[in-house]
């Protein structure tokens, strides 16, 4: 592609961008208030462009009562008031408003509805049990990798379970067991008595074990949403000193959430506030959470659980975003994929020249024979993603783009992926250009071998960055031979190959720093 046409590839993605829609979403919960706003172009990319929060807590006092109390509703009916000055400042005309646990079980919701729309000038649309664990749901899997397994979405006033098989539900339930509802029905005393945590166990148990449908099978997996699950993990995180603060895709297990309930059990509500990782508004009803957490990862028979930071806020979103037919469910089709264009999109990535790179080098893994190859399928999927968004920097500064490009992998992440391989993608990205290839700070999140693996993925990256040097796609395909001791490239060219040869030609010495092997470079014009 000449210089011109990038220009005008930037530019078509430009005029889609100027048409970009806006929706704000408010998840009116039973502990707190949620409004997110997305910016999208509908079945292209979407971010959420800015997030605010309050903690209203209008389930309070419900556990006795289903009904709001005024001081409670009183809050509310503030937050919205709050919520929709925002959006009328904002210039948002699209506004999703949907009402939860609490205000679904309230005897006086129509009285709450009434003030919302009369003094905030907001409809609410209360979701019903199924509706809310259908959104939760979708959030699941349009962000992770779950084919077949569970959804848990804990809120504040109850939690949802879903079974998903091949992607698509079978089942689903709701129980009014939120954080909030736990702890007002069941942890009075402060700190709780080990008989009231014993008894709330027992109360779970039950629960769960009428589910003749919620147990593991092999292959499942399962993923958990909600405030109060992030805080268990996040918490978790803390005590082990993980290295990110990434929770999208953390995986925590049955024996580290039951440390974490252990020790939550042993403070007082002042004294949770001080744990490290801790929300301070959320103190009172942490040990709640992390008790249901525990009793229905051990109901399932589940071992660990990964955690989703989406929710039903980004499942009401998917409906707008892929503006899918009746019928239809609106997801991706490969989430991966999906996630790593999105931020390609994001960031007004060359299009042919991302694509181009990523055929040059899967066609160098592929011909890599396989005893000098530490990589599998799995890493094969990790050079594609690099590929594809090694210069996603461009769009801050050219200068260090590889760095830029690094920090926007690192702190957008990339719905689908691992932790690990979402490292090994931003640390590719990094040392696409020049450098030796080195873990640095994402070191704890790699496993064994990798290092290793790094080299030599960006051996490829790199080669196949400086064969596209010129953005023109001279370098059409490459064909790699292995001769005893000696590695040759063929470079199927289409035009002067020049430029192509002269900038690779500086870089072979990383192909024998990954390979061991010496590397010649030939040109071979295309037939």
């Amino acid at each position: 592609m000449n210089n011109l046409q990038q220009l005008d590839s930037l530019a078509a993605h430009s005029d889609v961008y100027r048409d970009s829609q806006r929706v704000a979403i408010i998840d009116m919960g039973s502990n707190s208030f949620r409004l997110i706003v997305m910016e999208y172009v509908p079945r292209l990319s979407f971010k959420m462009v800015d997030e605010v929060r309050e903690s209203v807590r209008i389930g309070e006092g419900m556990a006795q009562m289903d009904v709001l109390r005024p001081a409670a509703m009183d809050r509310a009916v503030r937050a919205a008031q709050i919520y929709a000055s925002f959006c009328q400042s904002s210039g948002i005309q699209d506004i999703v408003v949907a009402g939860t646990s609490a205000i679904r079980d309230a005897r006086n919701q129509s009285r709450y509805i009434e003030r919302v729309a009369r003094e905030a000038g907001l409809n609410v649309r209360v979701l019903s049990e199924k509706e809310e664990a259908y959104y939760g749901y979708l959030a699941a899997v349009n962000s992770t990798t779950l084919h077949t397994g569970y959804v848990v979405d804990l809120g504040g006033g109850s939690m949802q379970i879903t079974r998903v098989e091949n992607r698509l539900t079978t089942h689903s339930v709701s129980f009014p067991i939120g954080a909030v509802r736990l702890t007002e029905g069941w942890l009075k005393s402060d700190p709780v008595s080990r008989k009231e945590i014993e008894q709330l166990s027992d109360h779970l148990r039950e629960r769960f074990q009428a589910l003749d449908w919620f147990r593991y099978e092999e292959g499942m997996t399962m993923i958990g949403e909600g405030g109060s699950l992030r805080l268990i993990g996040h918490l978790i995180q803390k005590r082990m000193g993980y290295p990110l603060d990434w929770l999208h895709g953390y995986t925590m297990s049955v024996d580290e959430v039951e440390a974490v309930r252990d020790e939550l059990a042993k403070l007082s509500v002042a004294q949770r506030g001080k744990v490290a990782g801790m929300k301070p508004d959320r103190a009172d009803i942490s040990l709640a959470g992390a008790v249901a957490i525990h009793e229905v990862l051990k109901a399932g028979g589940f071992d660990a659980m990964t955690i989703c930071s989406q929710g039903l806020r980004e499942g009401l979103f998917y409906e707008r975003f892929f503006e899918a037919p009746a019928g239809e469910t609106p997801m991706f089709a490969d989430v991966r994929r999906a996630s790593v264009l999105n931020l390609a999109h994001l960031y007004r990535f060359q299009e042919h020249h991302a694509e181009h790179i990523a055929h040059l080098t899967l066609a160098m893994f592929d011909q890599m024979p396989a005893e000098h190859l530490q990589c599998g399928a799995g890493e094969r999927d990790i050079l594609w993603a690099a590929s594809m968004l090694h210069d996603i920097g461009v769009s801050i500064d050219y200068h260090d783009h590889h760095k830029h490009g690094s920090y926007l992998i690192t702190n957008a992440g990339l719905p689908g992926y691992t932790h690990r391989e979402i490292a090994l993608i931003a640390l590719l990205v990094r040392y696409h250009r020049k450098g030796k290839p080195t873990p640095d700070e994402l070191a704890g999140l790699l496993e064994p071998g990798d290092d290793v693996r790094l080299l030599q993925l960006c051996a490829f990256l790199r080669l196949a960055e400086q064969l596209d040097r010129a953005r023109d796609g001279l370098v059409r395909n490459v064909r790699l031979h292995l001769n005893g001791g000696m590695a040759q490239m063929e470079l199927i060219t289409r035009g002067d190959e020049t430029v192509a040869l002269w900038s690779a030609a500086r870089h072979v010495d990383i192909f024998e720093q990954a390979f061991g092997i010496p590397l010649e470079l030939v040109a071979v014009p295309e037939e």
